[in-house]
This record gives C-alpha cells, structure tokens and sequence, in this order.
C-alpha cells in the first residue's frame, strides 16, 4: 500500500438523470462505488467518501458532507481535500465502474510536474474529477467557491492543470441514466 496518499470518492451528486444515488445503485452484484472502492485500497492509506449521505457509512470509510452545499463537483473536491490526512490525493467519481488502477498509476508518474493532473480522453473529453489533487489547490478551490465559480473547466485552467492521456475508452465509461445501467 502506497502511504501519504488520500482517495476520495465523490458521491455527492444530485443524481437528477439518475432518479437515485448513483453510487448506491447495483451492478453486476455490486454497487457502482464498491468498484472505486476495491481500485483505491490499494493506492491509499486513507478513503474518504464525498457526499451528503450518511447511508454510504455502510462501507467503513470516513464519509463527509460538503461544506458549501449546492456547488456541484468542486465542493466535494473542496471538503475532500480539506477533510484529507495527506497532501497528495486521487479523485474518483463514484459512477466509473470499469476505472483501473493503471490510470491511476498513469496520473500519479506525473504528480511532481503540477499539483493537479487529470485525465483526458482520446476524444479530448476532459474528467476533472478523475485524477490528482494536492492539497496545496485549497485556497484557489476556496476562491472558486466564494465567487460562486463552479465550473470545473475554470478551475483546471487557473490551477495549470497536467492532462494524461487515457487510450481506454471502456474504462472512462460513466453511469448517469437508467439506460446507462442497462
């Protein structure tokens, strides 16, 4: 187990196309966030779960509800790396079921080079939320927040966000609908 680092999965979202909490849904016999779960333990020697609802305590990690609520993505990433025991961290949303370890390798070979590396598709989608954070982005996030900036685009390029190019399209695939599931 790699020590120092934090994940954090972001299990906050509204979950409007979804009709219900994605993370909590099954798949395959699992629900969708014990799929991040099994990929983080390894890399981590700490997990927090991102989200509002205490029915994630379930699984044994330390869940945190967001400090500035209503603000999307960025408030879970906020209250995450705030909450977080170490400065290096990996974000995970909970709905990637076919993530691998290996992009997470990928991004981490690049974390000396900026203090936020994330993944970016071959189509050129990028995944803000997917990737590494140092906690040494608080105040700019912080700053982001206060002036209700929420767009994670915005954020990426004030922080010169890294971009690591991810060739598996199968393992950026995301669940937001029913169909999705299906």
């Amino acid at each position: 187990m790699m020590n120092k680092i934090s994940g954090i999965i972001l299990a906050g979202g509204l979950s409007s196309r979804m009709g219900q909490d994605k993370g909590l849904l099954p798949y395959q016999g699992r629900t969708l966030i014990e799929y991040c779960i099994d990929i983080l333990q390894p890399l981590c020697s700490e997990i927090i779960i991102s989200s509002n609802n205490k029915a994630y305590e379930q699984f044994g990690f330390r869940v945190i509800a967001d400090e500035y609520k209503k603000t999307g993505p960025i408030g879970g990433l906020y209250t995450g790396l705030a909450e977080s025991n170490h400065n290096d961290v990996i974000v995970c949303p909970c709905d990637m079921p076919f993530i691998t370890s290996d992009i997470f390798n990928k991004v981490l070979c690049h974390k000396d080079e900026s203090a936020v590396v994330v993944v970016k598709s071959t189509t050129g989608k990028l995944y803000p939320t997917l990737g590494y954070y140092n906690k040494s982005c608080l105040p700019v996030i912080h700053q982001h927040i206060e002036l209700q900036h929420y767009k994670m685009q915005l954020l990426l390029k004030e922080l010169n966000a890294k971009t690591v190019l991810i060739e598996d399209a199968h393992s950026l695939l995301n669940f937001n609908s029913p169909e999705d599931l299906r």
